[in-house]
């Protein structure tokens, strides 16, 4: 008996991962679904609705694929759960509301997308997906939004351009996307590298997610809506978070800070060369394509900050009276119509459908029950998006550090929106809605526990 062998006893090869299952034909559609939505969302008329539409007959289409192991499948975790269930009950409670004031079909409509967006969800969240054709979207989406800025601006002489939506929705989308294609360098810059030779394909990947971060930025920043800003103050926050706890973070806060400072820089100087003198062309025609949303435009933005603060007083004024339900919207429209006859708040202020502020509006118009359900929607997918980045930060001793770049960019997007509802109304329009729900689905399904390829 060899007693050295029996005491050191050789050390077992490790067994090798085996491959990942190639995605099926409807996970395919699935995935290339995920790439339309954000890809189009800007840069073509109504693009954000055809996106969404393809996300849900993928959505349908994979649930009828998959409908004979459906039953076997491991069931949602209870974060991904509670975002369905505050879609669903959002839904229910703003059309139930509608009808029970007798408001008409017009107000079934933009919350019937949370419906759309649930179903999505409850898809995406058992279906593999394959996040690289997210940050490639979202760079084509972010790259075409700020082409389109600039063709409207330098080429139609527009001087506030809005793309082929409400300006101030344009804005606030344009920069969410840009700010998530950075979240996006932290999957690009991870991926696996031949040392042998250069990676060219993450070398592209990387020039076209920073492309796409510039383009979002650009066409946040032309409009000159300001209001976009305030996303970059969450973003920053996350920024600094997630870069302190990486290896590496410096040098990518460096780029990152870097690009900022110059894409800002860049597009002041383009508005104040632009606005020394008028574009050519009829003046009244280029401010209702700058700003459409309001007849009076000129004069609303010489005194925006003015008028929103009337509108915030006649909205809590509105709020005391009627605390617990609201007025609903044709109730809100009446009484700050009273209140502008009144002299209360300025008239010019009462003309808007909406407090320009959105927990101001929604307690104005659904009451306390509204704005603590209006809470539930924001807060479980930044629950959802917390845990997973805790977890993939956990992981990034294993070389898995580019999984945290899918809930770094939740976490951006859903603060980021919430903070440019400060001084905007988003879902009182419909490219807020979709732009929400349908990018909430998307970023939650892809790191729910339930996907296989939040690292692929």
């Amino acid at each position: 008996m060899n007693t050295a062998s029996a005491s050191n006893p050789p050390t077992p090869t490790p067994t090798p991962t085996p491959p990942r299952a190639p995605l099926t034909r409807s996970e395919q559609f699935i995935t290339a679904a995920v790439f339309l939505f954000p890809a189009l969302a800007l840069t073509v008329p109504d693009g954000y609705s055809i996106g969404a539409v393809a996300l849900l007959i993928a959505a349908v289409s994979h649930r009828i694929a998959a409908r004979d192991t459906w039953a076997q499948q491991p069931p949602l975790p209870t974060a991904v759960k509670a975002v369905i269930a505050f879609m669903i009950v959002y839904a229910l409670y703003w059309m139930g509301d509608a009808a029970l004031r007798g408001e008409g079909l017009r107000e079934f409509d933009r919350p019937s997308r949370f419906l759309l967006a649930a179903f999505c969800l409850s898809v995406f969240a058992r279906a593999r997906i394959q996040q690289g054709a997210l940050w490639l979207g979202l760079a084509v989406g972010g790259i075409g939004a700020g082409g389109v800025a600039l063709w409207q601006r330098m080429i139609e002489g527009i001087p506030r351009p809005s793309g082929f939506s409400q300006i101030i929705q344009f804005s606030n989308a344009s920069v969410l996307i840009g700010l998530m294609c950075m979240a996006g360098l932290l999957w690009a810059m991870r991926l696996p590298t031949d040392h042998n030779r250069p990676n060219v394909q993450r070398t592209l990947l990387i020039v076209t997610l920073i492309g796409g971060a510039g383009g979002g930025l650009i066409g946040a920043l032309l409009p000159s809506t300001r209001g976009a800003w305030l996303a970059f103050a969450p973003a920053l926050l996350i920024g600094l978070w997630v870069t302190g706890s990486l290896g590496r973070g410096r040098r990518l806060m460096l780029i990152t800070a870097t690009m900022i400072l110059l894409t800002t820089a860049a597009t002041y100087l383009l508005s104040t060369a632009s606005t020394d003198t008028p574009p050519p062309g009829n003046t009244a025609d280029t401010t209702a394509a700058a700003a459409p949303e309001h007849p009076l435009a000129p004069a609303v933005r010489a005194r925006s900050v003015e008028l929103r603060l009337e509108m915030w007083k006649g909205a809590w004024q509105l709020i005391q009276a009627r605390p617990m339900l609201g007025w609903g919207e044709l109730g809100y429209v009446s009484k700050t119509d009273s209140l502008g006859a009144a002299g209360v708040i300025d008239p010019v202020a009462a003309d808007f459908t909406h407090a320009h502020n959105e927990w101001l509006n929604v307690m104005a118009k659904k009451g306390i029950v509204g704005a603590t359900i209006l809470l539930g929607l924001y807060l479980s997918p930044l629950i959802v998006f917390s845990g997973v980045y805790r977890r993939g930060e956990r992981d990034r001793r294993e070389g898995l550090a580019g999984r945290i770049a899918l809930p770094t960019a939740g976490l951006i997007f859903t603060l980021g929106l919430m903070a440019t509802g400060m001084t905007q109304v988003n879902f009182n329009h419909n490219i807020g809605v979709m732009v929400y729900a349908f990018m909430t689905a998307v970023l939650v399904g892809a790191v729910s526990d339930a996907n296989e390829s939040r690292a692929s």
